[in-house]
Parts: C-alpha cells; sequence; structure tokens
C-alpha cells in the first residue's frame, strides 16, 4: 500500500478553541489513532479510560484513550484516539477517517470522500424490548 502523511488538526471538545495542526502517516490498517500524549495534555484533553491493542508482533499493549475534535480539508470529526506514548508512532487511523467519512487512496496519496454504510432493515417493539429485526429490507416510505 502506498503510504502518505496528511495534515489534520486536532482540538479539545471542551474547548474547541485549543487546536494543534498535525501532519500524520495515513495508516489505515491501524484501527484507531495515535497521538502523542504531550500534545495532548498542552491541549487540556483528559483521559477517559485505557483500551488494548496487538502490535504486529503479537504484544499486547495497554494505552489510555481520550475524546477529541478532528478536521482535515473541511471535513470535521469526533474521534476517541491513542494517547501515544514515547517511542509510539503517531498515525492516522481507520476509525478517525471513518468519522470523518474519508478513506484513503493509496494510488494518488490523498483521502477522498466516502459514502458510509447504513443499516438497513425493520426493527419490531414491545415493551419489554426487540421483537424481531429483518436485515436487508428498506423500511416503507409513505
Amino acid at each position: 500500500m502506498g503510504r502518505f502523511k496528511n495534515k489534520l488538526a486536532v482540538s479539545n471538545p471542551a474547548t474547541p478553541s485549543r487546536v494543534e495542526e498535525l501532519e500524520l502517516l495515513v495508516g489505515s490498517a491501524a484501527s484507531y489513532s495515535w497521538f502523542l500524549r504531550q500534545r495532548l495534555e498542552t491541549l487540556g484533553i483528559p483521559v477517559t479510560g485505557k483500551m488494548q491493542f496487538r502490535t504486529i508482533d503479537g504484544r499486547i499493549l495497554e494505552r489510555d484513550v481520550a475524546p477529541v475534535f478532528v478536521r482535515t480539508d473541511g471535513h470535521v470529526g469526533g474521534d476517541t484516539i491513542v494517547m501515544a506514548e514515547s517511542g509510539d508512532a503517531e498515525v492516522l487511523g481507520a476509525h478517525t477517517l471513518e468519522s470523518l467519512g474519508l478513506a484513503a487512496d493509496p494510488v494518488q496519496k490523498k483521502l477522498i470522500p466516502t459514502v458510509g454504510m447504513a443499516f438497513m432493515g425493520q426493527v419490531k417493539y414491545c415493551s419489554t424490548g426487540i421483537v424481531s429485526a429483518e436485515f436487508g429490507t428498506s423500511p416503507k416510505v409513505d
């Protein structure tokens, strides 16, 4: 896959005026984006939890995660990102790309708009919960 970098603005959801511009390797094989902890702490972005991640060599890493707003080329999204530690790579991952409605084009080496997937089905509810669900059907529109 062709590797390329893309500029991205990251901000604190609590104070969106606090922004840092980044240039990150686009790594859609990574499920989440990884931004250096120091960058996020400078923006006042708080840790909201921990997650585990498997490395390519099979090791399991545990890292803090945090909520951010991200923006690139007029596309804006909210996301949960990984707080990378010293020695971890910074990368723009698939989760962030999806929140922005973008996909990586490895041939043109740029991000391109994409169409999201919609749940198409009908779910019937009663007072105790879901009674039935039909997947792959379109709801009738009157």
